[in-house]
């Protein structure tokens, strides 16, 4: 008589690990985040050019009004990443996602006419684009905040 075969043990270990975070998923993420951060920017961009114009003098603000949505997209950035990395490494998403930001910005400001990029000082146009990374980390901090379980009424 032959014994019945065993089945041969399966080489495939399980860890806990698995779909630890690491530096590949967390740039992945910080990419993801890019096309929708530029998307909300432009469509928060487009909402303001038209409230300015509704004023009686529309470049009055623009300075003031490009400058708090260069930072908000930036803030709205790092909360996308972070909220994409399932809100792990806040630190690291907002640091990757307003690194890229940074990167994005300068390389678009080399393509605008010099006219345009000689109206700010060089010190201005510095610090105003690294303050793009405190902006990102400011957002992806809030958007890793645990929820809060409401609590409920007695009656």
């Amino acid at each position: 008589m032959s014994k019945p075969k065993k089945k041969a043990a399966s080489k495939h270990r399980t860890t806990e690990h698995s779909g630890a975070p690491n530096l590949g998923s967390l740039m992945k993420c910080a990419l993801c985040a890019l096309p929708i951060t530029a998307g909300v920017g432009l469509l928060l961009l487009l909402l303001t050019a038209a409230l300015l114009m509704k004023t009686g003098d529309p470049n009055r603000y623009h300075t003031v009004a490009g400058l708090a949505l260069l930072y908000l997209t930036a803030a709205l950035g790092g909360m996308i990443a972070t909220r994409l990395y399932r809100r792990r490494s806040p630190l690291l998403c907002g640091l990757a996602e307003g690194l890229l930001l940074l990167l994005l910005v300068t390389v678009a400001a080399f393509f605008l006419p010099s006219d345009l990029r000689g109206t700010v000082a060089r010190g201005m146009a510095i610090l105003s684009r690294v303050m793009l990374m405190p902006a990102s980390l400011l957002g992806a901090m809030l958007a890793s905040r645990p929820k809060t379980q409401r609590r409920k009424r007695r009656r």
